[in-house]
């Protein structure tokens, strides 16, 4: 069965965890937003993803699903977030996506983070800066991302 990918990637989480499915799911194919388009209808699974900023998923994301809702309403569904609270993962989900599209994924869940402020630029990197220094000073360590999380994701699409 075939698969696209389709996410947005402002720091880089998103788009390690789309390439991340991209090896683990057969005759899948990766479509970066910020550069590429997708029509669903060549593809017999969809995958949906992107970061969490300030509770929203991107909106160029947003506006792909809603572009496509109808097409991909069609298809088997998997839905995926990345942020640093893994507690929110699916509340964020179902703020986010079409409840239908919710309804029906075979797969939703949240990945994990990363935060490295050396990579950002502008407001991100101030942001990420205080950030981790809250985390550190509670005695935490920088998000990471959860590859198992997202190998049981990828098993629901083989």
């Amino acid at each position: 069965m075939k698969t696209a990918i389709v996410y947005y990637s402002k720091t880089g989480a998103a788009a390690e965890c789309a390439l991340e499915l991209y090896k683990l799911i057969p005759d899948s194919k990766l479509f970066n937003l910020a550069v590429d388009g997708c029509d669903p209808s060549s593809f017999d699974n969809i995958i949906l993803g992107g970061g969490i900023r300030a509770g929203m998923i991107p909106k160029q994301l947003k506006k792909f699903v809603s572009e496509n809702e109808l097409a991909i309403q069609k298809k088997n569904v998997g839905l995926f977030v990345c942020c640093s609270d893994y507690r929110q993962n699916l509340s964020y989900i179902e703020k986010n996506f079409p409840a239908i599209l919710v309804k029906k994924a075979i797969a939703a869940d949240g990945f994990g983070a990363k935060m490295n402020p050396d990579e950002m630029k502008g407001f991100d990197k101030l942001v990420a800066k205080i950030a981790m220094k809250k985390i550190i000073k509670a005695g935490g360590s920088a998000p990471t991302i959860d590859k198992s999380k997202i190998a049981a994701f990828a098993k629901k699409f083989v």
